[in-house]
């Protein structure tokens, strides 16, 4: 429960074609995805007819069956439907499940056996066995679709479609046990069956009666006291579950036990299960839910018999004795045996030794083996410990490394240099001692690894590089000469005279007698290679900074499919032991093995399993902002909603063997152009996608890294907002389409309107020219013909009288040229308003005998620019008919601003004219314009006039709707 279970008492297992791994429980139906636990019961979504789930049934199309004490469910493509009493059950108390050959599904229940028919119905079967319903102690399945149901002393069996008469047990197979089976398990023609105390085992054809019969009982060769599971694995093994431990029958082998200390020695077990990868599963009463995997490592420590768990460094000798130092408990010698291991004897300073403290081993041919420590050397032989130090010739007591050679010489590696001791007879006395270091050549005074490969070289690490003794001359190989560091810590010679060179930190070299070439790692904290095995089957086996290593290697020592074992493999800890040689070793057996913190590491490469099988992957939980959304198979694509914007996947790889190492990518179809690698991180994100129409998928990789590339996908659909349809930009474009259709009419509207202003405005001149300039220049003309006939009379006095009349017409011209010139400055409009424009206009004709005054009456409002304009030109024109035509002595001019229009009046007191006079005749020309300015503003003129009496003209405008708006008057 410590982990997620919600009840540690686990009644039914079964693992679903989806990779899903289910338990049933008294308290609900648990389903794992090697990750955690998601719990279903009578209250969840969906929801179970009942809590205590005691049976667990995948039927053929797929569906899962649940049998509980309150009725049975089907569970498929996440729906989940109740079958009780109403559904044709006996009764809702669901014992056992069973789906027969043919494809029927059977239900036992307290009061009966039900099938379920075609219309989805159950319907009562008990009859068709011959047996009463309340006698009924089991209904079980052999397997092969063999329906048995029996008695305390009867069975009726189901085959081919039909039922087989109800007769004593005893009788039916002589193979069987004596009680009533409970449990039968077939595998390739071997058949177990079992009663409550005793497994009986025939191995061969089942119909032949006469085999030798296995049995084991219950309490004898099998722990506790009653039999309550059976399980055939996919080797052929059968396991057996008690109420009082767990026990396993290999074929040909005698039963298995579990160690005492193993909590399953002695656990009720209830349920057994193989899941697609070949773990066992096993559901106990009390003890929760276990899973046995197949071992990969095998570690031996203090438990086991060593005198630590730090080791340092393994050696086998002649006689086939490991020894294995450790750091601060001397040294061991196991010997081992078929069942195992076992510690032969320990050694420490109490013995002998130097120091506790192992650095190095070496095992001579003669059967000595050498063992370094911080504080000197020792020997022992035959069990007797001799020691060597810096007083018997060594050049340091530190000895970090030692290679016992063929020729009988030990080579003695320390920190101030190598030391080379030739074997003679006479003992230590007599073995003269060569010492080399930096001063004659070595590569640095501070010795590791060494190793002596085919052609006789001896190879030898140093801190500052690799060197080569070959023929008494050493030659030293650096970076500079290919290898990835300078730092050499493991050395491995291959029979095809190649050298394997382990690095720290910058991975691995090989050398292939010509030069060097740099292997690096698969990962980055793999590059720390502090071993290097050859397991004989075309592998390499690495101790590396972060565990156990595997690749397959070729002659050339290229390295493919690499593999990393750590903690989830198996494995106590991923450290490996460093700075003492050899930490690792194969043993003439074929094992590997490996000095770790945590223990020796051992390793049978020819029994090593590797996972084959591709994990099934399943997308757990879609969510949309947060929102989970039905997940009902890849047949039904999920619809989102617009607005929509933050969607998050969870999904699962089904493996089991090393849930921790399952491995992640996943694409989103539609968006993603390549795969996210997610390693084992088990949820995606995606935030604000266009709308559309997208897949996800998400492929997983098992713990050996094969891939299951069909993976798991889900297809959804993001629906648009309106204005993200096609329809909506098709109308955007047609609105855009229409407003510059209509700019384009509006801007032809103004040209037009801005032509008209501009013809508007030539008539204007054409007017004034007309009614001024004009008839200037013609009275010019005129005089100026009178001027040349009196010259040539030579009348000078009327020449003189005519040409003072002349400089006035041109005097006259010349002002309303300046008054049309005043009349196209745009500015003037702009300066001030009509009122003070108008007075001046007055003020300024006076002089010349004219008096002119100016009144203005009402408030004062803005008008349109165009129509003060149009007012202005009527009134100076007007003033300027007086001036000319008039005679007049005095010009009244009168402005008036009243509620719905204004008014201008000009009136003089000169000659007049009679009404009716023709306005087109000389001296009138200004009255036309005057009326076509009035008419533009939607006004009108009125001229009234007396000969004698002088002349009024008056103008009236409607006022601007928004002249009256802007002082605030009401109609």
């Amino acid at each position: 429960m410590e982990n997620g279970l919600p009840q540690n008492t686990v009644q039914a297992l079964l693992q679903t074609r989806d990779g899903f791994v289910w338990a049933g429980t008294e308290v609900g139906l648990v389903r794992f995805d090697g990750n955690g636990f998601q719990v279903f019961d009578r209250t969840s979504t969906p929801a179970l007819p009942g809590s205590d789930v005691r049976c667990l049934l995948e039927t053929r199309d797929g569906a899962l069956w649940i049998g509980t004490s309150e009725g049975l469910a089907r569970w498929k493509d996440g729906v989940v439907k109740a079958f009780t009493t109403k559904d044709g059950l006996p009764a809702n108390e669901i014992r056992a499940l069973v789906e027969s050959a043919n494809g029927y599904l059977w239900a036992w229940t307290d009061q009966g056996l039900a099938r379920l028919n075609d219309e989805g119905r159950f319907a009562d079967a008990t009859a068709k066995t011959g047996l009463q319903a309340s006698a009924i102690t089991r209904v079980i399945s052999d397997g092969q679709g063999v329906l048995w149901v029996g008695t305390q002393d009867k069975a009726s069996i189901y085959r081919d479609g039909r039922w087989t008469l109800p007769e004593h047990q005893g009788g039916m197979f002589p193979w069987i046990p004596a009680g009533p089976v409970e449990f039968i398990q077939a595998f390739r023609g071997r058949v177990a069956s079992a009663d409550k105390s005793t497994v009986a085992m025939l191995d061969g054809d089942r119909k032949r009666g006469d085999n030798a019969l296995d049995r084991f009982i219950a309490g004898k060769e099998l722990p506790g006291s009653r039999i309550q599971a059976l399980l055939f694995d996919h080797e052929g093994s059968l396991w057996i579950g008690t109420n009082g431990g767990l026990a396993r029958w290999v074929p040909g082998d005698k039963v298995q036990l579990l160690p005492v200390s193993d909590p399953l020695a002695s656990a009720s077990v209830l349920s057994l299960m193989e899941d697609h990868e070949g773990n066992i599963w096993v559901g106990t009463e009390t003890d929760g839910l276990n899973i046995l995997r197949d071992q990969r490592f095998r570690t031996i420590g203090a438990r086991e018999g060593l005198s630590s768990d730090v080791t340092t460094a393994v050696v086998e000798d002649t006689a086939g004795m490991l020894w294995v130092g450790t750091n601060g408990a001397g040294l061991n010698a196991i010997r081992r045996n078929g069942d195992g291991a076992r510690t032969a004897r320990t050694y420490s300073v109490r013995d002998g030794l130097l120091s506790d403290v192992i650095l190095s081993l070496a095992a001579a041919s003669n059967g000595d083996v050498w063992v370094g420590t911080p504080d000197g050397l020792n020997r022992i032989r035959a069990g007797a410990i001799e020691a060597f130090t810096s007083g018997d010739g060594l050049p340091d007591d530190f000895i970090r490394s030692l290679l016992a050679d063929a020729d009988g010489s030990l080579w003695i590696g320390t920190r101030r240099g190598l030391a080379h001791w030739a074997y003679r007879k006479g003992g230590p006395a007599g073995m003269p001692m060569e010492t080399y270091t930096q001063a004659n050549g070595l590569g640095s005074d501070l010795v590791g690894a060494m190793a002596r490969d085919k052609n006789g070289d001896l190879w030898v690490a140093t801190l500052a590089g690799l060197s080569r003794l070959s023929g008494g001359k050493i030659a030293n190989y650096t970076t500079a000469n290919g290898l990835s560091s300078n730092v050499v810590t493991a050395l491995l010679p291959r029979g095809n005279g190649t050298l394997l060179i382990g690095t720290q930190d910058h991975g691995w070299n090989t050398w292939d007698g010509k030069r060097f070439v740099a292997r690096e790692s698969f990962r980055p904290d793999a590059a720390s290679i502090h071993a290097i095995l050859d397991d004989g089957r075309k592998r390499l086996w690495f101790a590396t900074g972060s565990g156990i290593a595997r690749c397959d290697s070729d002659e050339k020592a290229g390295c493919t499919h690499w593999m990393e074992f750590g903690t989830a493999d198996g494995l106590r800890s991923r450290e490996t032991a460093t700075n003492s040689h050899p930490s690792a070793w194969r043993s003439r057996d074929g094992h590997l093995w490996f000095a770790t913190p945590k223990g020796l590491v051992e390793v049978d490469p020819a029994h090593f399993p590797v996972n084959t099988v591709a994990p099934p992957v399943a997308l757990e939980r879609f969510a949309v902002d947060d929102v989970d959304q039905a997940l009902r198979g890849p047949a039904f694509p999920v619809e989102v909603p617009a607005g929509h914007g933050h969607f998050e996947f969870d999904y699962a790889g089904l493996s089991f063997t090393a849930p921790q190492k399952v491995r992640y990518r996943y694409m989103l179809e539609g968006f993603d152009r390549e795969w996210t690698e997610a390693g084992a991180r088990r949820t995606a994100y995606y935030t604000n996608i266009s709308p559309g129409q997208y897949t996800f998928r998400v492929q997983a990789a098992n713990n050996d890294g094969l891939w299951n590339t069909a993976g798991a996908a889900l297809k959804f659909e993001l629906r648009p907002h309106f204005y993200q349809t096609a329809w909506f930009y098709a109308l955007l474009l047609a609105c855009l389409v229409g407003v510059v259709v209509l700019l384009l009419r509006l801007r032809l509207r103004r040209a037009e309107s801005e032509f008209s202003a501009v013809l508007g405005e030539r008539n204007r001149i054409a007017r004034e020219i007309h009614d001024t300039l004009a008839q200037g220049y013609v009275s010019i003309s005129v005089q100026l013909e009178v001027l040349s006939e009196l010259l040539r009379l030579e009348k000078l006095k009327e020449a003189a009288k005519h040409l003072d009349l002349t400089r006035g017409y041109v005097r006259e011209g010349l002002g309303d040229a300046r008054q049309s010139i005043w009349a196209l400055r745009s500015q003037d409009s702009g300066e001030t308003t009509l009122p003070v424009r108008m007075r001046r206009l007055v003020e300024a004709e006076r002089g010349g005998g004219l008096e002119s005054r100016f009144n203005i009456f009402g408030a004062y409002r803005p008008l349109p620019p165009g129509t003060e304009r149009e007012i202005l030109r009527v009134a100076q024109e007007a003033i300027h008919n007086v001036k000319k035509h008039a005679g007049a002595k005095n010009l009244f001019v009168q402005l008036e601003y009243g509620p719905g229009e204004i008014a201008l009046e000009v009136r003089d007191d000169g000659q007049g004219f009679a009404a009716g006079v023709d306005e087109g005749a000389p001296g009138h020309f200004g009255l036309t314009g005057m009326k076509e300015r009035a008419s533009a503003i939607g006004g009108s003129l009125e001229v009234t006039s007396e000969p004698g009496a002088g002349t009024t003209v008056r103008l009236r405008a409607a006022a601007a709707r928004e002249a009256r708006e802007q002082t605030g008057e009401r109609r």
